[in-house]
This record gives structure tokens, C-alpha cells and sequence, in this order.
């Protein structure tokens, strides 16, 4: 880990180097294109990096976050695959109801940085607290570790009504979460684990922009996962995720209030044990999303709920529910 984060360190510092207008500071919460041009060479190329959909956006952060997803299923499949009598699997549910609700609840710590006003990082880890059917399992997550680097950005003039931002990036997921763990009943399955127990790639990607006078925004986030193989031989399927939102910026003084609607799809292959497809893996799912976040000066708190539109994953599994998300953030 330590030699992965020199690297990256080692890069952004080469590309301020040779970057131009690195010696730029950033200027706390900009509101409105208005604010940037107060402060700045209006015609400096720079200045589209101060542009983002909330007041924060280009600031170092750090914060917590909390998750909350529900499973519910009338039926689960009692097959233990090639687990002895005297060590069950227990799967999705248990084995002793024929109804089940499963809550897979994290608390997260998070850090954003810009090691230039063009490049970020991202750092988090979870402490997971999951409760299946009855059955609690609390634990250490897996970190994650990503950066991101602007492509491009809208010249800004004194004029500019509409501008738009991209990122590209990537980063890893590192096995420091618990993968192996027991309970009274016998063996997890693999997704009930707060860890994984494998080194995984991810690879994302960022646009957003904006109508400046309107305050309608619109942001995408693309996030592909590509999972390896763990010490107990299982492989996670790797992972698409796309997020697709509006947002409508309220200012009030030294309050910004930006409520956020879309779309958020999620879709994976079948999961592999020892090479072999594992049977209930895999599918895909489409929610709608909504919520709001309110910014003051340098704090600010998020409120995410995902609604499941559509559910059709492979074989049998507990179907999606509900996901939601509050964050508390402090920029600085």
C-alpha cells in the first residue's frame, strides 16, 4: 500500500510541476460564476476548475458517511453447495425462514484531497454492521483508494452561462476487511462479509455541468470494478456502475440547499468459485434516486434514498429494497 500511494504521490507531483497554473489557490465556496470572477484573471483557463455543482466541490474534505441497504426476500433456496451438515452455509436469509430481511449497514470515513486544483485523491474505509435475518455481523471493511485527474473544462469568460467539467480516473479496493468469519450457525457466505479478502481494481469517470443562470445541474458518475480471486478461491463478478442526477441549486446567504433526482443502474456477471460460476449471483438492478444537501460555509450534510425500479438478478436472491446514504463533510 505504501509503495501503491508513493506513486501516485510521486505522479500528481510531476504533473504540477509541469503545470502552469498550479501556484492557483482555491477559493472557498464559491457560489456563482460571479464569485470566481471577482477574485480571478477571468480569462485564465484554470478557472473552470473552480466550477462544481456544490459550494464545496473543489476543496479538500474529510467527513463520515453512512449507508444503509435493505434486502427482502418470501423464498431462499436451502442448498448448502459443497458445505458439510456440520458446517452449513449460511446464505442469504439462513436456512430456518421462509422470509427474510437483510440490513448491510456501513459507517464510513472519508478524505478528499487535490494534490493540484486538476488532481484529487480519495481515501476511505468502512466499518460494516450487518444484520441477517436476526443474525449480527459487525467488522472492518475494505479501503479504498482513488484518484482522479480533470481532462477538460469549459474556458470560462464573464459571459459563460453553460460550462461542463470531465474526470478520469482510478484507484484500488485493498483487502483490509474481514472475509473469514463464523458464527454460531457455521460458514458466511461470501457477500454477508464486511471484506472481500481480494486486491481489486476500479476505473471512473466524472462529468458534470451546468446552466449557470437557471442553477440546473447535471452530474454522472461511471464506476467499473474489476475483482480478483481470494485466498478461499471466490471471485466477485466485476461490477458496472452508472449514476445519472439533476440538481437545482436554493442559495441563502451563506446557505446552499441542492435538492438531486435520477437514475442509478448496477449490473455484474456471476460470481466464480475455483473457476466455476456460482448459481444465485449476478444480475442487474435499476433504481430511481432522490435527496438533498445542504451546504454551510465549510460543513455540509447529504441525504441520498435509492428506490428499486427494477430487479432482475440471476436465480434466487433477496431482492432489492432501499438504499440510503446521510454524509456529514467538513471542507478545508
Amino acid at each position: 500500500m505504501k509503495t501503491i500511494f508513493k506513486i501516485i504521490v510521486t505522479t500528481a507531483f510531476m504533473i504540477s510541476v509541469f503545470d502552469a497554473h498550479a501556484e492557483c489557490k482555491h477559493i472557498k465556496f464559491p457560489k456563482k460564476l460571479s464569485d470566481i470572477a471577482d477574485r480571478l484573471d477571468i480569462g485564465c483557463d484554470l478557472c473552470g476548475c473552480y466550477m462544481g455543482l456544490d459550494p464545496n466541490f473543489d476543496l479538500n474534505q474529510a467527513g463520515i458517511r453512512i449507508t444503509s441497504y435493505k434486502f427482502i426476500s418470501d423464498h431462499h433456496s436451502t442448498s448448502s453447495g459443497s458445505q458439510s451438515q456440520n458446517e452449513p452455509l449460511l446464505d442469504h436469509g439462513g436456512h430456518e425462514a421462509n422470509s427474510s430481511a437483510e440490513y448491510y449497514n456501513d459507517l464510513e470515513l472519508y478524505f478528499r484531497y487535490y494534490i493540484t486544483p486538476k488532481f484529487r485523491l480519495f481515501f476511505s474505509i468502512p466499518f460494516s454492521s450487518n444484520d441477517i435475518n436476526g443474525k449480527k455481523l459487525n467488522g472492518t471493511g475494505d479501503a479504498k483508494l482513488i484518484s482522479q485527474y480533470q481532462v477538460y473544462a469549459t474556458s470560462i469568460t464573464g459571459k459563460t452561462n453553460f460550462w461542463q467539467r470531465i474526470f478520469l480516473g482510478g484507484g484500488v479496493k485493498l483487502p483490509t476487511g474481514v472475509y473469514n468469519k463464523t458464527i454460531v450457525t457455521g460458514q458466511l457466505d461470501p457477500h454477508i462479509q464486511p471484506g472481500t479478502g481480494s486486491f481489486d481494481f476500479i476505473l471512473n469517470g466524472l462529468y458534470i455541468s451546468k446552466f449557470e443562470k437557471s442553477g440546473i445541474g447535471w452530474r454522472n458518475d461511471v464506476i467499473y470494478t474489476v475483482n480478483t480471486e481470494n485466498s478461499n478461491g471466490y471471485r466477485f463478478a466485476n461490477r458496472f456502475n452508472l449514476t445519472s442526477t439533476f440538481t437545482y441549486d436554493i442559495m441563502a446567504k451563506d446557505w446552499t440547499f441542492l435538492p438531486h433526482a435520477g437514475v442509478y443502474i448496477e449490473t455484474t456477471a456471476m460470481d466464480k468459485q475455483d473457476g466455476n460460476n456460482v448459481k444465485d449471483t449476478g444480475g442487474n438492478a435499476f433504481f430511481g434516486t432522490g435527496g438533498l444537501d445542504i451546504y454551510y460555509n465549510e460543513f455540509s450534510f447529504d441525504f441520498n434514498f435509492k428506490f428499486i425500479l427494477d430487479d432482475n438478478l440471476n436465480g434466487d436472491q433477496p431482492a432489492n429494497d432501499y438504499r440510503m446514504f446521510f454524509g456529514l463533510g467538513y471542507a478545508f
